[in-house]
């Protein structure tokens, strides 16, 4: 049976931006493997990692996309920014690899065709096996190779009008899920029914089905980012975390916030208080050219000594886009700046043993003259 693939809405200017920075890296060629990437140089999700996928940049040239024929069939009649190269479903030999010798060989055959075999050839070394490598080597022996894993990171910071948008509708969808959480989460109801209401509205929503996730943590729980719900039954005065991801043509959003089943202790209120500090202090910082550990320095200090920073999970935020996690992260040794067009995933949350877990997460944009907040729910619901 074929699987329906999907599509992202794709702009031209993207792979124009990919070819500039080949060009001041020196490399003729972008060998690229990581799903994500895959699918931001020429707008093609593959349903699957368990199906070779792989793009191919030459400068100045479309993008090459290799993928099995199965996958070229389910693809129909979508339009991808890309000469696709299909490759015959053959039994996977014996490297056990998804992406085995036949996969290479077709992207050897596309760099000779090129004339570039002898070339600078970046490639994402984080994403190839020692046996990988080592067979692109001895294929192509007149080449260079470089790791160029974080260009392409970098490069996807900056979001464009395309992707901007999808996230806007992705956002949108999440705060339903957030709103319906606060109307049906109730003491007595488990983590995981609330859960399934909660998705079942954003996929009524439209949210898309691969992308969307509730986790509905209550107490101690709340302090586990990724955690499931699970068969416990909400207490009748404790702290509950909606943590809510959607996405939209692949690009995530997260919204997040906490709730009280009944009446917070004096030590909850003033954790939920300090998340919300912590929220308006990395707002006041926020702006293209700042560095990151900047925003996390201001954090720090209107924080105080009350509430010391270590008293938060690590890290105060990210970056987000195809990856519900991308560099750079909100840590105080970070390198990097702000740049607009960069959208932000801002989610302090605090935890101590004896008083529990606090969370806000919201989405944020940068632009030329400081940042848009995404996100419009609000914060005070504890």
């Amino acid at each position: 049976m074929l699987v329906e693939m999907r599509v992202m809405q794709f702009t031209p200017q993207r792979i124009e931006r990919v070819h500039r920075a080949m060009k001041s890296e020196n490399v003729e060629a972008l060998l690229v493997t990581r799903r994500q990437d895959v699918r931001y140089l020429t707008g093609y999700e593959s349903p699957t990692n368990t199906l070779p996928t792989g793009c191919v940049v030459i400068i100045d040239e479309q993008p090459q996309l290799v993928m099995s024929s199965l996958q070229h069939e389910a693809l129909g009649q979508n339009s991808i920014m890309a000469r696709v190269h299909p490759l015959d479903d053959k039994p996977f030999d014996e490297w056990g690899l998804y992406r085995s010798a036949m996969f290479w060989d077709s992207i050897v055959k596309i760099l000779e065709d090129a004339s570039v075999e002898n070339g600078m050839i970046g490639l994402q070394q984080e994403r190839l096996s020692v046996k990988e490598f080592e067979y692109l080597k001895t294929k192509v022996p007149g080449a260079g190779f470089k790791d160029l894993s974080s260009l392409l990171w970098r490069l996807r910071q900056v979001k464009d009008d395309a992707e901007i948008e999808a996230i806007r509708k992705a956002v949108k969808v999440a705060e339903i899920g957030i709103r319906t959480a606060l109307e049906i989460i109730a003491p007595g109801k488990t983590e995981a029914d609330a859960s399934i209401e909660i998705e079942a509205a954003m996929r009524a929503a439209g949210g898309q089905l691969r992308g969307i996730r509730a986790a509905v943590l209550s107490g101690k729980r709340g302090r586990f980012p990724f955690a499931q719900p699970t068969a416990n039954r909400i207490g009748g005065n404790e702290p509950v975390v909606i943590d809510v991801t959607v996405s939209e043509s692949g690009y995530f959003a997260e919204v997040a916030r906490t709730l009280h089943t009944g009446v917070p202790k004096e030590t909850q209120q003033k954790a939920y208080d300090a998340v919300l500090r912590a929220c308006k202090a990395a707002e006041d910082k926020m702006s293209a050219g700042t560095g990151v550990s900047d925003v996390y320095g201001r954090v720090a200090k209107k924080l105080g000594k009350k509430t010391p920073i270590g008293s938060f999970l690590q890290p105060l935020g990210n970056s987000i886009g195809l990856d519900l996690q991308e560099p750079p992260l909100m840590v105080s040794f970070s390198k990097a700046s702000l740049r607009e067009g960069m959208v932000l995933s801002l989610h302090p949350t605090y935890y101590h043993e004896g008083v529990g877990a606090a969370k806000i997460g919201d989405m944020f944009l940068i632009t030329s003259d400081g940042y848009e907040n995404l996100s419009t729910i609000s914060r005070e619901t504890m």
